[in-house]
């Protein structure tokens, strides 16, 4: 599962190089398709993440849309003859609005800022359970970006994310909110893009 997203992945980005060389004079798009990847876990598939953007009736205003999908059911973990199977079935979504500062004259150079909602779910088989249990999160995320157009259609964008979560379940288990009724990390995530505009 882990190599068929990682060969999709390899796809999408060659996909979205080659309709950025292709595509003829400047226009002003309204739709937004990328690929975000934090590079501090780069080789992690949970790290992954499509973000759609859309433009609104404010041309410095953004809706936001971001989805994360990892499912990993095959997982054995052993120790000397004794091992346990244990996977997860993992999904962000996220919502969100994001508006455009200005930064000088420079047309193709954006700073912005924005806030996502998102909503956390895991459905995880622990080494100490025979079957799947359901656990969910949920939070906000302020975050500061900048995006660059180094060619037509291509949008590359940094985003510098914090994250304020809330965990409203009572149970014990793997993972940074398992046990935590409200956690702050100013800089949970530093999330690389490239963007294919439409």
């Amino acid at each position: 599962m882990c190599i068929l997203v990682s060969h999709m992945q390899n796809k999408l980005i060659a996909l979205i190089i080659t309709l950025g060389f292709t595509t003829g004079a400047k226009a002003q798009y309204l739709n937004e398709l990328t690929l975000v990847i934090s590079p501090l876990k780069f080789e992690e598939q949970s790290s992954y993440q499509m973000l759609y953007r859309r433009e609104l009736s404010n041309e410095n205003l953004h809706l936001r849309a971001g989805l994360r999908l990892y499912a990993n059911t095959d997982k054995q973990q052993r120790l000397d003859t004794l091992y346990t199977n244990t996977g997860t079935v993992q999904y962000d979504f996220a919502i969100g609005l994001q508006r455009d500062l200005s930064f000088g004259d420079f047309e193709t150079l954006k700073l912005y800022v924005a806030g996502d909602a998102y909503l956390n779910s895991d459905l995880r088989k622990l080494k100490n359970y025979d079957y799947y249990r359901y656990y969910w999160n949920l939070g906000v995320m302020p975050i500061v970006g900048i995006g660059y157009e180094p060619v037509d259609r291509i949008r590359l964008s940094v985003e510098s994310r914090a994250n304020l979560n809330f965990n409203m379940q009572d149970y014990s288990g793997e993972g940074e909110n398992y046990d935590r009724k409200v956690s702050f990390r100013p800089l949970d995530k530093l999330a690389i893009g490239i963007g294919y505009l439409f």
